[in-house]
């Protein structure tokens, strides 16, 4: 049975770079702020919500994001833990009104001890007093089993509670990878490239990818042609089985880098059937599936048969 797959520190990596690809977030400082990432490992954050003391510790390596304005006056924070969740997105603000408490919602059961949150709070403050560290007020927080996900409501965090706080755009911001990163020139590449030739290089380069049908919650492993903007995925070996293939209607995709554990691009496909009902069009991408898998035995003419009795043809097309 195949199961899903579970984001490593590499595939947060990389769909972090294809989040500052879709935003179009320039490397380096940013005139108006910068988006950090790094990955560190014993993190303790602790902070105050409504009056009630927060902490979040991260023992784990964790790859920290953060993207903040230069006048500091608003910033969003993602504690990424691939592997382990959960995942954690903040965002916050400079100088709290002194008559209230900022709002957020109080997930009890995801905090320490009281007695250990008073002791961490009263550290920071004194941080505070001294001006090593902002006064903050927290806007809004959130926490996810899946890291990927979490990754992507940083985005929409620091968008919605940094960037327009301030009416400005992403390209004023830059992003700055830390040593501790282990950010590479390939994480650069994908971040530097349009989301339709980053699919493109990738199913070009690709022996597998990996689908989630409309009919399924399991993520498959299938091999594949693809040409002109299609995909097509054969549904008729016993190794490779799409669920109620016939029914299929929509599919998530993820390509994987080739060589390297980590995902490429995610993206959602609509999806078409071909079966035996549409001979001709079946024997024309047919002929193509059994060029690419070479290891099948028999003629061309009786894979193909065999394959039209036993099963269907998915045409997946991307949506970008």
């Amino acid at each position: 049975m195949a199961l899903r797959k579970v984001a490593g520190s590499n595939d947060v990596r990389l769909h972090v770079a294809r989040n500052l690809a879709e935003y179009q977030v320039p490397k380096g400082p940013g005139e108006l702020g910068t988006l950090s990432i790094a990955l560190e490992r014993n993190i303790t954050r602790t902070f105050r919500a409504h009056w009630t003391g927060f902490k979040l510790v991260f023992p784990r390596p964790t790859i920290l994001l953060s993207a903040t304005l230069k006048d500091g006056t608003f910033w969003s924070e993602g504690y990424i833990s691939p592997g382990q969740p959960p995942s954690w997105v903040l965002a916050f603000r400079r100088d709290p009104h002194k008559d209230r408490g900022s709002g957020g919602p109080r997930p009890d059961d995801k905090l320490g001890l009281e007695a250990s949150i008073e002791i961490s709070l009263a550290q920071r403050h004194k941080l505070i007093d001294s001006g090593q560290i902002p006064h903050e007020e927290l806007i809004r927080m959130e926490d996810f089993d899946d890291p990927l996900e979490a990754v992507d409501e940083f985005f929409n965090y620091t968008a919605w509670y940094v960037l327009r706080a301030v009416d400005a755009e992403w390209d004023q911001l830059g992003y700055v990878p830390e040593p501790s990163s282990r950010w590479s020139a390939d994480e650069d590449r994908i971040a530097g490239l349009p989301l339709a030739p980053a699919m493109e290089e990738g199913l070009k380069k690709s022996d597998i990818i990996w689908i989630t049908p409309d009919t399924s919650n399991l993520s498959l492993p299938c091999w594949f042609v693809y040409r002109n903007g299609k995909i097509w995925v054969l549904s008729a070996e016993p190794q490779q089985i799409v669920p109620d293939a016939r029914n299929v209607r929509e599919a998530k995709v993820a390509l994987r880098w080739k060589g390297r554990d980590a995902r490429l691009i995610d993206f959602d496909a609509s999806v078409r059937v071909i079966g035996p009902e549409n001979r001709a069009e079946f024997e024309e991408i047919g002929a193509l599936l059994v060029a690419k898998r070479q290891s099948v035995s028999g003629s061309v003419e009786d894979i193909i048969a065999r394959w039209m009795s036993a099963g269907v043809i998915l045409e997946l097309t991307p949506r970008l």
